[in-house]
């Protein structure tokens, strides 16, 4: 099974956007050192590798696995290239996420040759909306991030964030994409977490989200040349599933990924200060890497839990339960339990068993 982990170095960073679900700016307190962040590489490659240090078989491995590096915005993390380098040297696949501000092309260069082979760049809309959005020329200087990822030869990827303020533009943002050279555009639905708290309002309704999914699959048909895919937006499993039973096309990520909602199932994250979470947005402590192993982690009933679909309400009754499963973070938002059923799953998708 691909592993997914998505580690959030630093919650520092440079910008101040709208719609952060990490309400990013000033560091976390007590984030991991050097000397912890590079255990913690050891421990990646320990945990999902072949083997550990002495040879020794691990049965515990979870498969391929992809480490991605992200914030708050890793490039103020004066010893990124050293945690990178020596990720590389213990054969991780490694990817950054940043907002694009600070990587020219000695960057990506810099990031190439560090092991970095797959950049993800944000492009929230227009220029206008992307810095109303981000702050002022973000735009600007995230296209010129992923130029300057294309010339070093890095996979690109864009990942834009949908609210009620931008959906108009989703086809705009693929143009975006495509023109500059992106293999994938990733897309997350906002979810009102963090800086967002307050901007319920900007979340799609049902039914907009349940248009907007189908928009996806109809660009998709139309753009063979880009995949385009989803963070937490579950139930586009669904969509694909029907559109397979009817010999439709669909992307090919639909026969080889995890389907419907990952976290904690072929998903990690770990914060700034260690404590490892199912997903990025479900912020519930499944253990902390200072204090355990991810081995000892993987185990915990959060994540036992998480695995076992063992979700409630009417996502335990669904047919889809085991390619969509709903968001958790969604429902953990909603109703404090992470369990619960999606607030925004809607007659459109739900089948009962």
């Amino acid at each position: 099974m691909k592993f997914s982990i998505n580690w959030n170095i630093t919650r520092r960073c440079n910008l101040r956007c709208r719609h952060c679900y990490f309400e990013a700016g000033e560091p976390q307190a007590n984030e991991l050192s050097t000397e912890e962040a590079l255990a913690v590489v050891d421990e990646i490659a320990k945990t999902f590798g072949g083997g550990d240090e002495g040879g020794e078989a691990n049965e515990d491995a979870c498969g391929e696995v992809r480490v991605t590096f992200g914030g708050g915005e890793p490039l103020l993390r004066e010893d990124l290239f050293e945690i990178l380098a020596y990720g590389k040297e213990r054969g991780l696949s490694m990817s950054l996420a940043t907002n694009g501000t600070l990587l020219d092309e000695e960057t990506a260069y810099k990031l190439r040759e560090s092991g970095v082979s797959e950049v993800i760049i944000p492009i929230d809309g227009t220029k206008r909306t992307h810095d109303w959005l981000r702050g002022k020329n973000s735009f600007e200087r995230a296209v010129r991030a992923a130029k300057a990822c294309r010339k070093a030869g890095l996979r690109l990827v864009i990942d834009p964030c949908i609210l009620r303020e931008n959906e108009a533009e989703f086809t705009q943002i693929l143009d975006i994409a495509e023109r500059l050279g992106a293999s994938q555009v990733r897309i997350f639905h906002f979810i009102s977490l963090g800086r967002g708290i307050d901007a319920k309002e900007s979340e799609l309704s049902v039914e907009e989200y349940a248009a907007n999914l189908q928009r996806i699959y109809e660009e998709q048909v139309r753009r063979r040349g880009i995949e385009i895919c989803t963070t937490q937006a579950c139930q586009y499993w669904v969509i694909l599933r029907r559109k397979a039973s009817q010999g439709a096309f669909v992307p090919d990520f639909f026969w080889n990924e995890t389907p419907g909602c990952r976290a904690g199932i072929s998903m990690l994250s770990i914060k700034p200060n260690g404590n490892v979470v199912p997903c990025p947005l479900l912020e519930i402590c499944a253990g902390n890497v200072r204090e355990e192993s991810l081995r000892s982690i993987l185990k915990s009933e959060i994540l036992s839990a998480l695995r076992r679909r063992a979700v409630k309400g009417r996502c335990s009754i669904c047919k889809h339960r085991e390619i969509c499963g709903g968001c958790r973070a969604r429902a953990f938002v909603k109703s404090g339990d992470f369990l619960a059923e999606d607030p925004l799953c809607g007659d459109f998708f739900f089948e009962q068993e």
